[in-house]
Protein backbone atom coordinates (compact mmCIF):
# COMPACT_ATOMS: atom_id res chain seq x y z
CA UNK A 1 0.00 0.00 0.00
CA UNK A 2 1.21 3.48 -0.40
CA UNK A 3 1.31 6.72 1.39
CA UNK A 4 1.55 9.96 1.14
CA UNK A 5 1.87 12.96 3.46
CA UNK A 6 -0.57 15.94 4.17
CA UNK A 7 1.71 18.23 2.93
CA UNK A 8 1.86 19.83 -0.28
CA UNK A 9 5.06 21.42 -1.68
CA UNK A 10 4.46 24.06 -4.41
CA UNK A 11 7.79 24.91 -6.34
CA UNK A 12 8.52 27.95 -8.47
CA UNK A 13 9.89 27.62 -11.90
CA UNK A 14 11.81 30.09 -13.81
CA UNK A 15 9.62 33.49 -12.50
CA UNK A 16 6.48 32.20 -13.75
CA UNK A 17 5.28 28.60 -14.04
CA UNK A 18 3.80 26.82 -10.25
CA UNK A 19 4.54 23.04 -10.10
CA UNK A 20 2.69 21.22 -6.97
CA UNK A 21 4.82 18.90 -5.93
CA UNK A 22 3.99 15.91 -3.30
CA UNK A 23 5.82 13.11 -0.93
CA UNK A 24 4.81 10.25 -2.67
CA UNK A 25 5.46 7.02 -1.17
CA UNK A 26 7.14 4.13 -3.01
CA UNK A 27 5.09 1.00 -2.84
CA UNK A 28 7.63 -1.69 -3.39
CA UNK A 29 10.53 -3.29 -1.52
CA UNK A 30 13.98 -1.60 -2.75
CA UNK A 31 16.02 -4.74 -3.11
CA UNK A 32 17.22 -3.70 -6.31
CA UNK A 33 20.57 -1.81 -5.90
CA UNK A 34 20.41 -0.22 -9.13
CA UNK A 35 17.26 1.14 -8.69
CA UNK A 36 18.33 2.68 -5.29
CA UNK A 37 21.35 4.51 -6.90
CA UNK A 38 19.27 5.51 -9.92
CA UNK A 39 16.57 7.39 -7.46
CA UNK A 40 19.50 8.18 -4.96
CA UNK A 41 21.87 9.54 -7.31
CA UNK A 42 18.93 11.97 -8.93
CA UNK A 43 18.34 13.67 -5.59
CA UNK A 44 21.71 13.73 -4.00
CA UNK A 45 22.51 16.46 -6.61
CA UNK A 46 19.24 18.55 -5.59
CA UNK A 47 19.84 18.17 -2.02
CA UNK A 48 21.61 20.68 0.34
CA UNK A 49 22.40 18.58 3.85
CA UNK A 50 21.73 15.09 3.83
CA UNK A 51 20.92 13.87 7.30
CA UNK A 52 20.57 10.28 9.35
CA UNK A 53 19.33 9.07 12.09
CA UNK A 54 21.59 8.12 14.57
CA UNK A 55 21.10 4.17 16.12
CA UNK A 56 24.10 3.63 18.44
CA UNK A 57 25.96 5.85 20.34
CA UNK A 58 27.40 8.90 18.30
CA UNK A 59 30.80 9.06 20.52
CA UNK A 60 32.24 5.50 19.10
CA UNK A 61 31.36 5.95 15.33
CA UNK A 62 32.61 3.72 12.90
CA UNK A 63 36.11 4.37 11.19
CA UNK A 64 34.16 5.59 8.32
CA UNK A 65 31.25 7.78 9.79
CA UNK A 66 34.46 9.82 11.83
CA UNK A 67 35.98 10.36 8.33
CA UNK A 68 32.79 12.10 7.31
CA UNK A 69 33.15 13.99 10.57
CA UNK A 70 34.26 17.11 9.23
CA UNK A 71 31.19 17.89 7.22
CA UNK A 72 29.06 17.70 10.25
CA UNK A 73 26.49 20.40 10.65
CA UNK A 74 24.42 19.56 13.15
CA UNK A 75 23.41 16.77 15.73
CA UNK A 76 20.21 17.18 18.18
CA UNK A 77 16.53 15.80 18.29
CA UNK A 78 13.81 16.87 15.52
CA UNK A 79 10.68 16.14 16.03
CA UNK A 80 9.32 17.59 12.31
CA UNK A 81 10.91 14.96 10.18
CA UNK A 82 9.29 12.25 8.21
CA UNK A 83 10.28 9.82 10.81
CA UNK A 84 11.98 10.93 13.79
CA UNK A 85 13.69 8.50 16.08
CA UNK A 86 15.67 10.82 18.60
CA UNK A 87 19.08 11.79 17.84
CA UNK A 88 19.79 12.62 14.06
CA UNK A 89 22.74 14.18 12.49
CA UNK A 90 23.15 16.47 9.84
CA UNK A 91 25.85 16.84 6.99
CA UNK A 92 26.87 18.93 3.66
CA UNK A 93 26.88 16.92 0.71
CA UNK A 94 30.31 17.20 -0.81
CA UNK A 95 31.77 14.65 -3.06
CA UNK A 96 32.97 11.57 0.34
CA UNK A 97 29.88 11.94 1.55
CA UNK A 98 28.05 11.05 -1.86
CA UNK A 99 30.55 8.22 -2.22
CA UNK A 100 29.69 7.04 1.46
CA UNK A 101 25.95 6.97 0.70
CA UNK A 102 25.89 5.52 -2.65
CA UNK A 103 28.49 2.79 -1.73
CA UNK A 104 25.61 1.34 0.30
CA UNK A 105 23.03 -0.71 -0.73
CA UNK A 106 19.37 0.48 1.20
CA UNK A 107 19.18 -2.83 3.06
CA UNK A 108 22.67 -2.08 4.34
CA UNK A 109 21.41 0.96 6.21
CA UNK A 110 19.13 -1.30 8.29
CA UNK A 111 20.55 -1.29 11.79
CA UNK A 112 24.02 0.88 10.82
CA UNK A 113 24.95 3.07 13.02
CA UNK A 114 23.35 5.39 10.68
CA UNK A 115 19.78 5.10 9.35
CA UNK A 116 16.80 6.92 7.89
CA UNK A 117 18.57 8.69 4.95
CA UNK A 118 17.27 12.20 4.29
CA UNK A 119 17.77 14.27 1.98
CA UNK A 120 17.11 17.77 2.48
CA UNK A 121 16.55 20.81 0.06
CA UNK A 122 16.13 24.54 0.92
CA UNK A 123 14.52 22.67 4.77
CA UNK A 124 12.48 20.27 3.27
CA UNK A 125 13.01 16.76 2.52
CA UNK A 126 12.66 15.66 -0.51
CA UNK A 127 14.03 12.12 -0.17
CA UNK A 128 13.26 10.55 2.76
CA UNK A 129 13.41 6.78 4.61
CA UNK A 130 12.14 4.30 7.36
CA UNK A 131 14.53 1.24 6.78
CA UNK A 132 13.02 -1.12 9.12
CA UNK A 133 10.29 -0.64 7.68
CA UNK A 134 11.58 -0.20 4.16
CA UNK A 135 9.51 3.01 3.25
CA UNK A 136 11.01 5.56 0.37
CA UNK A 137 9.49 8.69 0.06
CA UNK A 138 10.15 11.33 -2.50
CA UNK A 139 8.67 15.00 -2.90
CA UNK A 140 7.94 14.73 -6.86
CA UNK A 141 5.69 16.20 -9.49
CA UNK A 142 2.27 14.02 -10.83
CA UNK A 143 4.77 13.93 -13.88
CA UNK A 144 7.77 12.84 -12.11
CA UNK A 145 5.93 10.08 -10.50
CA UNK A 146 4.42 8.65 -13.96
CA UNK A 147 7.99 9.19 -15.05
CA UNK A 148 9.29 7.05 -12.28
CA UNK A 149 6.79 4.69 -12.83
CA UNK A 150 7.69 4.21 -16.36
CA UNK A 151 11.10 3.45 -15.35
CA UNK A 152 9.26 0.28 -13.50
CA UNK A 153 9.24 2.04 -10.11
CA UNK A 154 5.87 1.72 -8.12
CA UNK A 155 5.01 5.31 -6.43
CA UNK A 156 1.74 5.05 -5.53
CA UNK A 157 -1.27 7.15 -5.44
CA UNK A 158 -2.38 9.89 -2.85
CA UNK A 159 -3.30 8.65 0.46
CA UNK A 160 -2.72 9.86 4.06
CA UNK A 161 0.51 9.29 5.62
CA UNK A 162 0.63 7.08 8.65
CA UNK A 163 3.46 6.16 10.72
Amino acid sequence: MAYVTHHTFICILGSIRMIEKNLFALSESIDDNEKWITLLSSYLERADFVEFNILYDSTNLHPELEALKSDLIEEGERTDKIYASGVFRRYMIKDIMKDFILSKPYKSWNNYHFEDLSLIKDGTEILATITQKNYVFAQLTEEERKELNEQGFEFGELQEFKK
